[in-house]
């Protein structure tokens, strides 16, 4: 088993510095945006969330070699059905939907994504991650 160096950020400008620090040590490094905790339900507030976050977890802390992953917890205020949202309006990122998985590389993001429904498959999130290690 590899080691899964997870960084958990809650912001956009958190996220912008994480990322770059983090890609001056990794060649790729996945991104999961999802929801943040609902403090009332002490649960993620999205409902396709709490379906892929053990999922994601699982491959790859099942991964036979060393990754680094960022999970970007974003609030449902300010979020919920706004258009300018910093993750929606960041031209590398175009956040559509919670939650999404992507990779980057120095180079930036690759082009292929997996959000919502596609994550609650560990199939599709065993080939994307492959894919890219």
């Amino acid at each position: 088993m590899g080691l899964v160096n997870k960084i958990v950020v809650t912001n956009a400008d958190e996220f912008d510095k994480t990322l770059q620090d983090t890609l001056k040590s990794n060649d790729i490094v996945f991104v999961q945006f999802i929801s943040s905790i609902d403090k009332t339900t002490c649960s993620l507030w999205c409902r396709d969330c709490q379906v892929s976050e053990p999922i994601v977890n699982s491959v790859f802390e099942n991964l036979p070699k060393d990754i680094s992953y960022i999970e970007c917890q974003i609030e449902r205020e300010g979020y919920k059905g706004n258009p300018n949202h910093p993750y929606r309006t960041n031209p590398q990122i175009k956040l559509t939907a919670i939650p999404t998985l992507m990779c980057f590389t120095k180079d930036g993001p690759k082009p292929k994504t997996l959000v919502e429904e596609d994550l609650a498959k560990e199939d599709n999130v065993k080939q994307f991650v492959n894919e890219y290690l």
